[in-house]
């Protein structure tokens, strides 16, 4: 909020912050306290009533910790590590245990609030959880009635409990697809595996691994509870090599650091997959047997040669169902004939007549593709030397079990991440690399563990949520007929970028309902307020039952809800009842778990039930987990021919059938535009918070300011001081905020932390900047283009 008063209770928001909500009603719970200040203040000894509640971490953060927690007097006193649950998965970090104060945030939403002013302006009165909850179902309803369900949007960009919601309402979802997914794009095609490029191995499996390449990713910062299989691969004398811009806490950890020019990640593998054909370092078995390399196409045409079997149809989505009738060139009989009938003496490389076409093997189009791209193309693209990429090369093919760690929040975050994603599965394709122990591909994120499937609470076949065209990144420049959004949590500082842009799209928006727990950027372009309350704090004892990282964790409520804030659950149905279809849902979210327990057939496996749980403090190892989590141990692909399949015949007309490298659209070396911006502009992901999380404790503030990160020698350069304040700008916009200095900074490079709170800088916002062009062969990618953030370039001065 502004300074300026509401219309109807004269109150500004600091003033609101100060009294809460009508004196005692939602301050009760809190003991007259508004925010965390005054509660850690000197302590005098005296006796408390004390007790320990056993829960689980929020699922943003990736480490997925069971937490141990003190609260005396009824408050949330201490965050420890579950010290029940098995001493490997014993752990917790400064995330976990500012809980506290994100719990007594001064920014905690405390009441439901309507919008007074103008949008973006902040200014808001406080109003009745029955009168927000009615505004919200008359302004649902009038968009209905104007333009359809399916003018509702729903963006969730927190933990919520809304799942039913969209389906209820007839609303549109999940279609953000623009983070963390750009590697993916490239990776999911070849096995028909996990757009978001999820591990195929659990990390646990890198002590097999002797070659361990990490690109896109500081992993000992954005998931710092896996640090314990890094380091366990690294004592067992894995060869861990990172590729990064900038010298990052995992590359000072691992064997290897080579520096890359920004987004050229691509490049290098595409130089790793020349040297490995050029020296023959591939396993032909594995490829004869496993991979599409033996299929035949047209040289023409670049089509796939097939016998013409019939496609089937999908029972369930009515959708084509590929045949996979491929054929190779039978080596012993001189003729095409269909794959399976030659897995043995299927040709490699050739060029064949087939039926009067000139037909040749896939893998024989590889090393044609392949001809510019040399590891001394590589060099000039991605600044690591020729002989470099050669030796990680033949390391990753000849050194035993390797694996590719592809990162999220780093080198996906450009306009080309799907090159690497594609480039990877060719080298996998080539190596055999997975599928064994040590031996895998994708990102870690979360342990990657092994997990249950729980009951599923189902609705009638009535409620499906709508479909949308376009993305919810794209509405800004396309009609996808939104007029309605429902934000759960900071969706527009995390899924949107070019905020000025942004910020005249929201301004057409008929009405947007916020849905949060704290003051946010979000918020304040809001027309009404709704605070939910933190998951340590909740109205029913249980209210979530999570799967993974091989446990099966329980979610138990430690305190009341403060002020006025209600459970988010609790939410979703009231908004479900307003409309008329509360019916449908679970009474409570307690109820849910229930029934998520009791119907899961795992769990009565392992004899897993709530008793259980809670006897066991909230965590449960799973049953025959001691082995890592390993996918595909038997070769099948989740592909039409169930093998490995890196030549994408769908991509051809957009020129990506191989991966073909493709400059960034705005950072990459001699962009003219670079004369006038010449800093690449990074967002990056870090140990103090998860994407736009985590960012209201003052204990994490105290070493988590917003700062701009340069070098020293562009500090000099341009006359600024570490300290100084600094305006970052370009054609979109600009931010200032404090500059550091940071010789781990490469370059030519900026960089602050990603999805910042604009309330912590200076002035402005960092989205202001930031690059959403769209890729043209969006249509292509699986979950289309990436939001390119850190492909921007950037000028910076002392402001």
């Amino acid at each position: 909020m502004t300074g300026t008063q509401s219309a109807s209770r004269g109150l500004t928001r600091r003033d609101f912050l100060k009294v809460g909500v009508a004196g005692a009603t939602g301050l009760a719970a809190a003991g007259s306290m508004t925010g965390c200040g005054a509660w850690l203040g000197a302590a005098t000894q005296q006796a408390a009533d004390e007790k320990t509640v056993y829960t689980l971490h929020q699922f943003m953060c990736t480490g997925r910790c069971s937490l141990k927690c003190t609260v005396r007097d009824g408050r949330l006193a201490m965050i420890q590590p579950n010290d029940t649950v098995d001493p490997y998965y014993r752990h917790v970090c400064v995330k976990g245990i500012s809980e506290i104060q994100h719990v007594y945030s001064d920014e905690r939403l405390q009441s439901p609030m309507r919008r007074v002013g103008a949008r973006g302006e902040g200014s808001f009165e406080v109003i009745s959880w029955d009168e927000a909850i009615k505004t919200v179902g008359d302004e649902l309803r009038k968009a209905w009635d104007k333009y359809g369900k399916q003018s509702v949007y729903m963006s969730a960009s927190n933990e919520p409990r809304f799942g039913f919601l969209p389906a209820l309402l007839g609303c549109a979802t999940g279609v953000e697809p623009g983070i963390d997914r750009g590697t993916g794009n490239g990776s999911a095609p070849a096995i028909g595996g996990d757009v978001f490029g999820g591990g195929t191995n659990e990390t646990r499996d890198w002590v097999n691994t002797k070659t361990l390449v990490i690109s896109g990713t500081n992993l000992l910062e954005s998931s710092m509870m896996q640090s314990n299989t890094f380091l366990d691969a690294k004592k067992a004398g894995c060869e861990i090599i990172v590729l990064d811009p900038h010298f990052s806490t995992t590359a000072g950890k691992a064997s290897k650091w080579i520096p890359v020019i920004p987004g050229t990640d691509a490049a290098f593998y595409l130089g790793m997959v020349s040297y490995i054909l050029d020296n023959k370092l591939y396993n032909e078995a594995y490829m004869r047997e496993h991979t599409s390399f033996p299929f035949l196409m047209d040289e023409a045409t670049g089509k796939l040669l097939r016998t013409g079997a019939a496609w089937g149809t999908d029972e369930e989505t009515g959708e084509p169902v590929d045949p996979g009738d491929f054929m190779v060139w039978d080596g012993a009989k001189g003729a095409a004939v269909p794959y399976a009938d030659a897995v043995a003496t299927a040709a490699l490389e050739g060029s064949f007549d087939v039926d009067g076409k000139k037909a040749i093997t896939v893998l024989e189009s590889l090393k044609r593709n392949q001809r510019p791209y040399t590891c001394e193309w590589a060099e000039g693209v991605c600044g690591a030397s020729a002989e470099t990429i050669a030796e990680v090369a033949r390391k990753y093919a000849t050194g035993g079990p390797a694996y590719l760690a592809f990162g999220q929040g780093g080198s996906d975050k450009y306009s080309n991440p799907d090159i690497i994603g594609h480039a990877g599965m060719v080298l996998v394709s080539l190596t055999g690399n997975i599928g064994k122990p040590g031996c895998g591909i994708g990102h870690g994120i979360g342990g990657g563990g092994y997990s249950v499937t729980l009951g599923e609470w189902e609705l009638p076949e009535q409620f499906k949520p709508a479909e949308l065209d376009i993305r919810s990144d794209r509405f800004p420049d396309r009609d996808g007929g939104v007029h309605v959004i429902i934000s759960l949590g900071n969706t527009f500082q995390q899924y949107w970028a070019n905020m000025n842009k942004t910020r005249e799209w929201i301004d057409s928006l008929d009405f947007i309902v916020h849905i949060g727990m704290y003051y946010e950027d979000t918020v304040k372009y809001a027309d009404i307020v709704l605070p939910v309350c933190s998951k340590f704090e909740d109205t029913v004892e249980h209210s979530i039952v999570r799967s993974d990282y091989n446990h099966v964790n329980l979610q138990t409520k430690c305190i009341d809800p403060l002020f006025e804030s209600k459970p988010d659950f609790d939410v979703m149905r009231l908004i479900a009842e307003e409309m008329g279809v509360g019916e449908y849902l679970p009474k409570t979210a307690e109820e849910l778990v229930r029934y998520q327990i009791e119907h899961s057939e795992d769990l009565a496996e392992q004899g897993i039930t709530l008793a259980e749980l809670e006897k066991n403090h909230g965590s449960m190892k799973m049953a025959d987990v001691d082995e890592p989590r390993r996918a595909y141990t038997d070769l099948k692909f989740e592909t039409p021919t169930t093998r490995m399949e890196p030549y994408y015949e769908a991509w051809k007309p957009c020129e990506q059938a191989w991966p073909n490298w493709e400059e960034n659209n705005e950072a990459y070396v001699g962009n003219p535009l670079a004369e006038k911006y010449p800093l690449q502009f990074t967002q990056t992901r870090t140990r103090f918070s998860n994407h736009s999380h985590f960012k209201a404790a003052k204990w994490v503030q105290q070493f988590a300011k917003p700062t701009l990160e340069l070098n020293p020698v562009d500090m000099a350069s341009r006359g600024i001081a570490d300290g100084d304040l600094v305006e970052a700008f370009n054609d979109r916009g600009s931010f200032k905020c404090v500059a550091r200095a940071n010789n781990a900074v490469r370059p030519g490079s900026c960089r602050t932390w990603e999805a910042g709170w604009s309330k912590y800088i200076e002035e402005g916002n960092t989205q202001n900047v930031t690059n959403d062009h769209v890729n043209p062969r969006d249509e292509y990618l699986p979950t289309g283009a990436p939001i390119p953030y850190n492909d921007t370039l950037v000028e910076v001065k002392k402001a």
